[in-house]
């Protein structure tokens, strides 16, 4: 293994880290546009690369997710009674979509969330409204929004926070609470998708140094870097402004859509 490759997967959780820990988001976003761009170079079959990718990230990203969740929660910025009724069906979702991700194609499906992710950033970039009562979730809502949450989300192996941020601030719950609610909710896919990445992987990935889906050297490195800076991001988080925290989630979203596009 380079040594230049084992720095790289640390700049990348840092990165990854930092912006789990600022946005609520797993990771994803940062992690597996980047192992796309690292895998080939390093020899892995060009069959084998975006899912390679997306069960490293998400594996990795289960340790930036405890440790992000951790930090919002020590700030009281985790809303734990809706994240308790939306878990049931998050788990459902994130299984679902782990499965279905091993027969979709890739390129739809980056393309899709791509031009997806840019109509939600430029969504947050518009003037909201002055009214800001709290809309609660009811049964319907709680089952759609947790199902499709997480089976979008584990397809793409990108954790859930992208939709789980705009969607709680739709129902008008703060910014802040809704990063640290995501950071959980990302939590929950990252932790269920990697473990069907590593199930499927078993069976046909045999790279060396892998475990299925997940490369190890990459897994280590980048869990590493995104551990340690992801109470970093989450102390910003809490001392942001929440209006800048918005428009910051939504240039974030609008780039990535663009690179994947």
């Amino acid at each position: 293994m380079d040594i230049v490759h084992l720095l790289a997967f640390l700049g990348v959780g840092i990165l990854a880290g930092l912006i789990g820990g600022l946005l609520g988001l797993s990771g994803g976003v940062v992690t597996v546009p980047a192992l796309v761009f690292l895998f080939p170079v390093m020899g892995i079959p060009q069959s084998q690369v975006t899912h390679m990718a997306i069960g490293t990230s998400l594996a990795a990203m289960v340790l930036n997710g405890i440790v992000s969740t951790w930090s919002h929660h020590r700030r009281e910025g985790v809303l734990w009674p809706l994240f308790l009724s939306l878990l049931p069906w998050i788990i459902i979702g994130s299984l679902f979509g782990g499965i279905v991700a091993n027969f979709i194609s890739d390129v739809v499906l980056e393309n899709l969330f791509g031009f997806f992710i840019v109509f939600l950033g430029i969504y947050l970039l518009l003037p909201q409204k002055k009214k800001r009562e709290l809309r609660e979730f009811n049964k319907h809502s709680i089952f759609w929004c947790g199902t499709g949450v997480g089976s979008v989300a584990s397809v793409l192996g990108i954790g859930g926070g992208v939709f789980t941020v705009p969607l709680l601030i739709h129902f008008n719950y703060p910014e802040k609470k809704a990063i640290g609610t995501s950071a959980a909710i990302s939590l929950v896919i990252t932790t269920v998708t990697a473990l069907t990445y590593l199930y499927f992987g078993m069976k046909t990935v045999k790279t060396p140094e892998s475990l299925g889906y997940i490369y190890l050297p990459a897994f280590v490195f980048i869990g590493l870097g995104a551990m340690f800076l992801a109470p970093v991001g989450a102390k910003w988080a809490h001392a942001i402004d929440g209006l800048l925290l918005r428009r910051i989630f939504a240039a974030v979203l609008i780039i990535i859509g663009i690179v994947m596009i």
